[in-house]
């Protein structure tokens, strides 16, 4: 049975149609991962902590997925509950982790056989997906919008200020050539952020 995480988020989304931290979206994967593969929590890999690693019990393919979940603000019902999901914002340090996984992870699968990447970013917030109407902004080479392709050096303006930069002041490096594809995940509500989707990049030989 191979995985494809794409089939995997399908399922969970049709158990639950969002989530409140990271934390939750990592044990409802895991949980469900679970039924069919191998999967260690939080496995150190050469200094390097991965939130899934997730192993194909016939092929002996592995997989270091790590997993990310920004937020934009939202009130869900649900079953007689009102839900206030929190505004994260700094969507341009969010993109910047977000790569800095990428770049992780590549580091991880090159030159090992069977062992593959997965970095997947779960929003409501449309900035993410969308392509920016103002094209010079500090964080331009860090967007991860539809279709954009992500590869080699990237790195902040140099306007942008210490705060923005702050524990993510180096450039990243991507040695491989990606290009985003964004996917429906889930419509909580018609609210401006009342829809859900992500993006998940691949790393290594089986997906080049």
């Amino acid at each position: 049975m191979m995985f494809s995480i794409h089939e995997e988020l399908e399922r969970l989304s049709q158990k639950y149609r969002f989530f409140a931290s990271k934390e939750a979206f990592k044990q409802s994967l895991k949980f469900q991962l679970q039924e069919k593969f191998r999967v260690e929590e939080n496995k150190r890999f050469h200094d390097y902590l991965i939130d899934l690693w997730v192993e194909e019990p016939e092929s002996g393919r592995q997989y270091a997925i790590c997993l990310m979940n920004k937020l934009a603000r939202v009130t869900i019902k649900q079953n007689g509950q009102t839900i206030e999901l929190k505004h994260h914002g700094a969507q341009d340090q969010g993109r910047y982790d977000f790569l800095a996984q990428v770049e992780k992870l590549e580091r991880i699968t090159m030159g090992r056989r069977n062992v593959y990447g997965i970095v997947v970013l779960l929003t409501n917030d449309h900035l993410y997906w969308t392509e920016p109407m103002r094209p010079n902004m500090v964080d331009c080479e860090f967007r991860i919008h539809e279709n954009r392709i992500i590869t080699g050096e990237l790195k902040w303006q140099e306007r942008a200020s210490a705060g923005t930069k702050e524990n993510r002041d180096a450039p990243i490096f991507i040695k491989g050539r990606y290009q985003l594809k964004w996917h429906h995940y889930s419509t909580i509500n018609q609210d401006k952020h009342g829809e859900f989707r992500y993006v998940a990049v691949h790393v290594g030989d089986v997906y080049s």
